[in-house]
């Protein structure tokens, strides 16, 4: 009886211990996923969170470049991330979802966010294909970019560790998504009118000079800058398509203009596009229609910009500005200086000539580098 009370109490004790390593190994952490292991390249702590995810020849090969030049490139990239984390960024993580980080800027006051979504998860075997897309969230609204970026990572286990072993990217353009084609029609119709605005600046300008030095308005575009050269004769208006009349899908003219008064009207080439006209007189006052008709502009057009020296903006943010700011610009008035950005589509148009920067050779050999900081002053400035 007592071996068998023996024997019973070493099969309960067996039993007991067969229940302790299960539940310690239920207990262990999981494996790291390869979503994971992209999520600690990029935003991890620990000092080699970058090359703990690189394959074995790689990092081989970035130390051998290391030594040759002296400079770390593995060092560089995890500077680079870590400044990023370090910034005016919220930057979160998720292991899981349809979105694997987000990036808010929380700086602007808008709280505008970039978020990576994952579009496509497929494991097989040691190999997992991770494919992402970047969203973009202003003022609370999804932005519809012309061209969707899409970046394929390619991670491999090996030695027990997710490893990148391949970067791919890709870009989509939604040609048949409605949001994306109404949002290239308003860009392109809000470029058309900054583009129309700073024209009507640049011949009020030259009307204001021509009649300064000729003692009357000019009545004709061609008449404040000729193409041709004339013995004594000075150009008022240096942009040629401007005084062709025609300039980004809108067509200017000069009209009821004698020596004391002129007016100038900037009408869309194409009617109903949703596109505002523009007019103005030897005031320097510029109004605007909403039909996209001169003749409305003429008689009732909404003040855009008082008279004054002339500035390159458009469409200024009144955001912080004071309520008397905020005032002036909501009834049309300027608002004298007041930075705003131009669109780089804007800035495009405006290039008279394009010089390429050249790299000194003992800078080169140097191996110096870094960011220019450049100051610029317009000289587009006209006085009423």
């Amino acid at each position: 009886m007592r071996l068998l009370s023996g024997a019973a109490f070493a099969l309960s004790a067996l039993v007991l211990s067969s229940l302790n390593a299960q539940t310690a190994a239920s207990q262990a952490a999981p494996p790291q996923t390869a979503r994971q292991a992209l999520i600690e390249m990029f935003f991890g702590q620990a000092p080699n969170h970058l090359e703990k995810h690189l394959p074995e020849v790689t990092r081989q090969a970035f130390q051998d470049l290391e030594s040759a030049d002296g400079q770390s490139v593995l060092g560089t990239f995890a500077s680079l991330a870590k400044q990023a984390q370090q910034g005016n960024e919220k930057v979160e993580t998720f292991d899981t979802g349809s979105v694997i980080f987000a990036i808010t800027d929380i700086a602007d006051g808008n709280h505008n966010k970039t978020d990576v979504t994952v579009e496509s998860d497929t494991l097989s075997g040691d190999e997992d294909q991770i494919e992402l897309a970047l969203h973009l969230t202003r003022d609370g609204k999804e932005e519809a970019i012309p061209l969707i970026p899409h970046f394929t990572f390619v991670m491999k286990m090996e030695s027990g560790v997710w490893r990148l072993n391949e970067v791919g990217a890709s870009v989509r353009v939604s040609l048949a998504d409605p949001a994306f084609l109404k949002s290239l029609l308003q860009r392109q119709r809000e470029q058309n009118e900054q583009m129309a605005l700073m024209s009507m600046r640049l011949v009020i300008s030259a009307e204001n000079s021509y009649q300064s030095a000729q003692g009357g308005f000019a009545c004709a575009l061609s008449a404040l800058g000729k193409t041709g050269k004339e013995p004594g004769h000075h150009f008022y208006l240096y942009d040629t398509q401007l005084m062709s009349g025609k300039k980004n899908g809108y067509v200017f003219a000069i009209s009821a203009c004698d020596a004391s008064h002129y007016q100038l009207v900037a009408e869309p080439s194409v009617a109903d596009w949703g596109q505002r006209a523009y007019c103005s007189d030897e005031s320097g006052t510029v109004r605007s229609s909403s039909d996209g008709k001169a003749a409305t502009c003429l008689v009732g057009g909404q003040v855009v910009e008082q008279k004054g020296p002339i500035t390159l903006h458009a469409a200024p943010s009144t955001m912080g500005a004071s309520p008397a700011t905020q005032n002036n610009y909501n009834s049309g008035a300027a608002v004298p200086g007041q930075r705003v950005r131009v669109s780089q589509g804007v800035a495009q148009g405006l290039i008279v000539s394009k010089v390429q920067p050249t790299y000194p050779d003992l800078a080169r050999a140097a191996r110096i580098q870094g960011n220019v900081l450049m100051k610029a002053r317009s000289a587009l400035r006209a006085t009423w």
